[in-house]
């Protein structure tokens, strides 16, 4: 087999070349290659319930400078973590017990690197100053609400202070009223009185009313009977004349009239009322103290008895010197 040294030596020489070849392309494009750079992390934390030791993050500009991020992890600081296929809009996190933490974010990009660091934050649920904040809160709140009780308290009282003075500047205005109005009636009553007295000095003196019953005659009544209604059993009535108590300034005459039984003159007569010149004169009872200009009226008055009502009549004149005489009409 004379040929076979020659195939021999020509397939190592086509491996050698071939090999060559690729490393010639492994040296280009070592030569040639980028270095990928990691991404960077970036954490915000945005809540922190430390009532129920809730905590929430969210990503806060996480970036990868020559590629794109393609995932996160988020260890929350308690052994716990979150493996996130998306960027963590809100991330949220509770815990189990009181204490101090620290949360990291780490984030990938897509040529598979790892942030170098992670974004870092600290936490602490502490009851303690839970507690302390809660009773500063409530103290704060209970200084704000005496603050506005006190206040409101202030403006009522000024309101009341301001009503009070307005109560007290309408007294003074009713007062100061009513004084002017006194004032302007006495003056007013002074200007009368001082008219009036100026009047009498000008004036004639009137004649004085004559004494009550003295100055003027008792001319006796007449006993003639002048009704006696049926089936009446005190027989006759009559009015009369009972006394002339004087003589008025305008002249009438002030008289006592009355209706009497004759047969038995002490006893009351009942009388519904009496009429003089046609008018009621509504007294109930026997006797009438009138006043009766000079001149003739007529008097009548009313019976009451068991039989009904019965008009008892009589004409009354009274003359210009202050007679007075009854005249009994049927």
């Amino acid at each position: 087999m004379p040929n076979e040294p020659k195939k021999n030596l020509a397939v190592v020489a086509v491996v050698l070349l071939l090999g060559a070849v690729v490393a010639a392309l492994l040296v280009f494009k070592l030569r040639h290659a980028k270095t990928n750079m990691p991404p960077i992390a970036a954490l915000r934390l945005d809540f922190l319930d430390e009532t129920n030791r809730i905590a929430t993050l969210s990503d806060n500009g996480s970036r990868d400078a020559d590629g794109t991020l393609r995932s996160w992890r988020i260890a929350w600081g308690d052994g716990k973590e979150d493996a996130l296929s998306s960027i963590p809009q809100k991330a949220a996190h509770t815990y189990a017990s009181e204490g101090r933490y620290t949360i990291s974010l780490w984030c990938v990009d897509n040529s598979g690197a790892t942030s170098s660091l992670p974004a870092v934050t600290n936490i602490t649920f502490d009851f303690m100053k839970r507690q302390k904040a809660l009773e500063q809160a409530q103290a704060e709140a209970k200084r704000e609400a005496d603050r506005l009780k006190e206040e409101q308290a202030r403006k009522e009282a000024e309101r009341l202070e301001q009503e009070r003075q307005k109560e007290l500047a309408a007294q003074e205005a009713r007062k100061a009223r009513e004084q002017q109005e006194l004032e302007e009636k006495q003056k007013a009553a002074a200007e009368l009185a001082r008219q009036k007295a100026k009047i009498a000095v000008e004036a004639p003196t009137p004649p004085s009313s004559a004494p009550l019953g003295a100055a003027l005659p008792d001319n006796p009544f007449s006993r003639n009977v002048i009704f006696t209604p049926p089936a009446s059993t005190l027989g006759g009535f009559e009015i009369y004349k009972e006394k002339t108590e004087g003589k008025e300034q305008d002249g009438n005459l002030l008289v006592i009239l009355v209706i009497r039984c004759v047969n038995f003159p002490n006893t009351p007569i009942p009388t519904s009322n009496w009429q003089i010149d046609g008018k009621d004169v509504q007294l109930k009872t026997s006797r009438i103290r009138a006043s009766l200009s000079p001149g003739q009226h007529d008097i009548t008055a009313l019976l009451t008895g068991r039989a009904g009502t019965s008009e008892i009549k009589a004409d009354v004149t009274v003359g210009s010197n202050g007679d007075c005489i009854v005249t009994p009409r049927k």
